[in-house]
């Protein structure tokens, strides 16, 4: 295995988020749902929390030494970071010479660093996940 140099991400600064990902191709959304999420239900047409932790889950859990996250696909963990079209998350698109770089998130690092629950949300994922996380009192205080 070469799994000591691999790197996996749901999404990258030049594709589409894990939101936008999720709600650009039906037919593809409901493939994934049945056969990777494994439910006969219909999938939600947006991305919902649930299964931005499915897909994240599945990155963390991977064999690859890197788990690498846009911050965009880790704010679709809450509901209330979602309120964005995911189509305004993406950072750049190669195909289109007149897209540039405008990406600018919708929330504050400050904000984002009293978020307790989804923290909680990421720390558990990668704890799950078997991969390591810092130890609490090497927190990196915002300056």
């Amino acid at each position: 295995s070469h799994a000591d140099v691999q790197v996996c991400a749901p999404s990258c600064h030049d594709c589409s988020t894990l939101r936008a990902w999720w709600e650009e191709d039906e037919e593809r959304r409901q493939r994934f749902f049945k056969n990777v999420m494994e439910s006969d239900e219909l999938p939600p047409d947006q991305c919902v929390p649930e299964v931005a932790h499915f897909i994240i889950r599945q990155h963390i859990e991977s064999p690859s030494m890197w788990a690498i996250f846009p911050l965009q696909d880790l704010l679709a963990l809450k509901e209330e970071y979602t309120a964005r079209p995911a189509i305004e998350e993406t950072i750049n698109d190669p195909t289109n010479p007149k897209h540039y770089w405008r990406y600018r998130a919708h929330v504050t690092l400050e904000s984002l660093n009293k978020d307790n629950e989804l923290k909680t949300i990421i720390k558990d994922l990668v704890r799950w996940g078997g991969r390591s996380i810092p130890p609490e009192d090497s927190q990196v205080e915002a300056s």
